[in-house]
């Protein structure tokens, strides 16, 4: 019995498994590469492990539940009703518009609206004098957003000028998180935040100074002397970069930001001087005598006149009438200025000498309407200057298709038309911004200059548009621009500035209003190394005034002359 005890203990640590398993009835049994062998089982107190955890976490769901649906059942049921979650969109600040030097023009202001959340609103540094060329933001109407001019979390979004220009750019990306809020709006609970992306900001050729100082004298000039409006335009002629470009009257950009009263938004849309219209860039005026240059310069190029050729001004050119000899056509001139030639012409503006050679009369063809038309087109005046500013309007020339649409009761064109369109009358109509880029040509040898606000905007002077002139006809013109911005010339409030200025003035007769008159001024300084351009326009004044454009003119270049000079305000 000791003996078979002994064997059993030998054998007690057996598995059932092991019993069966004979090793020597297997062929090719090999221990080596572990045949025969079997896995060792799962112990029991893993099991005993693993059935432990599972059972806790079971319990804790069926409490977790049981708290949920039974102790809070009620509650939470009541919420989900009455709770919901809404994405709320984080705006971002608009880029900030900088002038040419760095100083900043329109930047934002932060506040907290009454969910306690950041946002921003629009601020200009002087918004009456940069109200026209940054323009203002505004929420998007449903036809914008129709055509996906807004975006997710926009806010706002640019609605005039710089603003709406380069919108995309300036408005930056909304940032994102969902809230869950409660019946009355709460907010009860955030969710997941994406950060806002911040607008990219803008550099402009803008001179803030010289912009400021150009719209406060226009401004005055335009309430102390009668005048509905005006605009005006000072440029670089080399590349076309815009150092000031203003209109008056003008409003206040940041109210828009701010939100307008109904009082504030009632008088600025009714206000009969219209000031939210931009007169430099949209508005189109008869340009009166700011033509007779460029018609001057046709007229040489065409062989009509020639340059030492005198015309005798009486004060009127009288057109015989063939049905009634004791009644003939008369076309006034401003003045009796006897005998001119064509530089004395166009320094004194003389009227028969423009409708002369304009319409012909006596041994002078003229140039007829159709040539006239040519070389204004050439000079840019029948389409956009391609400024990256929204809303630009064209003038227009007449012919004589054109006048039996416009004119049915009196669709013949004849050679009053004519002489009326050769200084600048009639149906003529330009911009302001039309008027700076043909000036560009004149003070450049033929370069038309492509305006740009947008310092990347601008492009190499090797890609602007080219005129062709014979250098002795356009010296001609240049001398006679000179000479009316001398002591005895149209221009003479502008005689001491230093270096010399080139210029022309106009006073154009308003359509139907023998009394009114807009006031016109287009040059260039240095007359002999031309840098700047400058073109000031004054709509609708008294006829009687004495003081317009050009004298606002003389005032400018005093405040440029006691701060930089021309080279300063384009540095």
């Amino acid at each position: 019995m000791r003996w078979l005890k002994k064997k059993i203990r030998l054998h007690d640590h057996l598995t059932l498994d092991e019993v069966f398993l004979d090793a020597h009835e297997i062929p090719g049994f090999s221990r080596e590469r572990l045949e025969g062998s079997i896995e060792k089982p799962i112990s029991s107190r893993a099991f005993l492990s693993f059935g432990t955890i599972l059972t806790f976490f079971g319990l804790f769901l069926v409490g977790r539940a049981f708290w949920l649906q039974i102790v809070r059942g009620d509650e939470l049921t009541l919420r989900s009703e009455y709770n919901y979650i809404e994405t709320a969109y984080i705006n971002p600040p608009r880029g900030v518009i900088y002038d040419r030097t760095g100083s900043i023009i329109a930047t934002n202001e932060a506040y907290t609206d009454e969910k306690g959340e950041i946002r921003y609103r629009r601020s200009m540094r002087h918004p009456y004098a940069f109200s026209h060329l940054v323009g203002y933001v505004g929420i998007p109407s449903q036809v914008e957003k129709d055509l996906g001019l807004d975006s997710l979390g926009v806010v706002a979004i640019g609605k005039t000028g710089l603003e709406s220009r380069y919108d995309t750019k300036l408005r930056g990306v909304a940032g994102r998180r969902d809230q869950e809020l409660d019946a009355s709006g709460e907010i009860i609970s955030h969710g997941l935040i994406v950060q806002p992306k911040e607008g990219e900001n803008i550099k402009t050729t803008i001179n803030a100074a010289l912009q400021e100082k150009s719209w406060e004298v226009l401004d005055r000039v335009m309430r102390e002397r009668g005048f509905r409006g005006g605009g005006g335009i000072i440029f670089s002629v080399k590349d076309g970069s815009v150092a000031s470009m203003v209109s008056v009257p003008s409003y206040d950009a940041n109210a828009f930001a701010r939100g307008l009263s109904k009082k504030e938004a009632t008088e600025l849309f009714s206000n009969k001087r219209t000031p939210l219209f931009n007169r430099t860039l949209a508005g189109t005026y008869a340009p009166g005598s700011i033509i007779k240059p460029f018609v001057a310069l046709a007229a040489l190029e065409e062989g009509v006149i020639d340059e030492h050729k005198s015309i005798y001004s009486s004060g009127v050119l009288e057109l015989p009438n063939p049905f009634n000899p004791s009644k003939p056509s008369r076309f006034l001139d401003w003045k009796a200025h006897g005998y001119v030639d064509l530089r004395r012409a166009i320094a004194v503006s003389s009227d028969v000498y423009f409708y002369t050679i304009g319409g012909g009369f006596g041994d002078v063809k003229g140039l007829g309407i159709a040539r006239i038309k040519l070389w204004l087109e050439k000079f840019g005046f029948d389409r956009s200057t391609g400024i990256d500013l929204d809303g630009e309007k064209i003038g227009f020339i007449p012919d004589v298709e054109s006048k039996k649409t416009l004119h049915p009761e009196n669709p013949i064109w004849r050679v009053g038309d004519t002489y009326h369109a050769s200084i600048g009358q009639g149906d003529v109509l330009v911009t302001p911004l039309q008027a700076a880029r043909a000036l560009s040509a004149l003070a450049t040898g033929g370069t038309l200059a492509e305006f740009h606000v947008a310092e990347s905007a601008g492009k190499s002077p090797e890609q602007f548009e080219k005129l062709t002139f014979n250098q002795k006809n356009l010296n001609a013109v240049l001398d006679g621009m000179r000479a009316a911005a001398s002591n005895g010339g149209t221009a003479a409030s502008v005689a001491w500035v230093k270096p010399q200025m080139a210029g022309k003035t106009g006073t154009a007769e308003v359509g139907g209003l023998k009394d009114r008159v807009h006031s016109w001024f287009i040059g260039f300084a240095p007359a002999d190394d031309p840098k700047i351009g400058i073109v000031f326009f004054l709509e609708s004044g008294p006829r009687a005034n004495l003081v317009g454009a050009p004298s606002a003119v003389s005032e400018l270049f005093r405040w440029i002359m006691d701060n930089g000079g021309i080279d300063g305000i384009l540095r």
